[in-house]
């Protein structure tokens, strides 16, 4: 067992500037080699969501959680880094407050599904068909994540015990987020 920090990343609903801002540290970036071992971050590592939820209960030291939740994946990935992290980070304004996605509540799920599959001038549904979670084919069930009523910020689905606000958060505090 390495005696690094154990850190996982993981980017929920919003644009990926948080993620970014990981990487905008420039070649500082390397000197989290020497301190941390990333254990789960999708988007710069090969890591599997399934061998994270396999790790055992907290035995991640630091999660960073960026976006907000809107998937019934995204509840299901903050609950999952809840359970395997001891420390939970809501990293970026979205994380932290609902952000520019928060303006998503301004309309319900339904008005949004209208606006994105029937009102919109270019669009051409005459049938309304609309996403499904489960839709049969002939090659197997396709399955898509429920799309939930509301947007949330990440303390309203699991216990957060840091907030890192910013869109996304400045470089002094990304350096202090990953131990730099």
């Amino acid at each position: 067992m390495s005696n690094k920090i154990q850190l996982a990343v993981n980017w929920a609903g919003a644009c990926g500037g948080c993620d970014v801002s990981i990487l905008d540290v420039e070649d500082r970036i390397l000197g989290l080699a020497a301190v941390a071992d990333i254990v789960f971050w999708p988007v710069a590592v090969d890591a599997k969501r399934k061998d994270f939820a396999a790790l055992p209960d907290a035995s991640v030291h630091v999660g960073l959680f960026n976006g907000v939740v809107r998937t019934s994946e995204q509840e299901e990935d903050a609950r999952i880094m809840r359970q395997k992290c001891k420390v939970v980070v809501a990293y970026g304004a979205c994380a932290c407050f609902g952000g520019v996605p928060g303006l998503a509540n301004l309309a319900d799920r339904e008005e949004i599904l209208d606006v994105a599959y029937r009102t919109t001038p270019s669009t051409d549904n005459p049938e309304n068909i609309r996403p499904q979670v489960r839709t049969p084919t002939p090659f197997g069930d396709l399955t898509l994540p429920a799309f939930q009523d509301s947007v949330r910020a990440l303390h309203h689905v699991v216990d957060v015990d840091y907030f890192l606000p910013g869109c996304p958060p400045v470089e002094a505090s990304v350096l202090a987020a990953v131990g730099l």
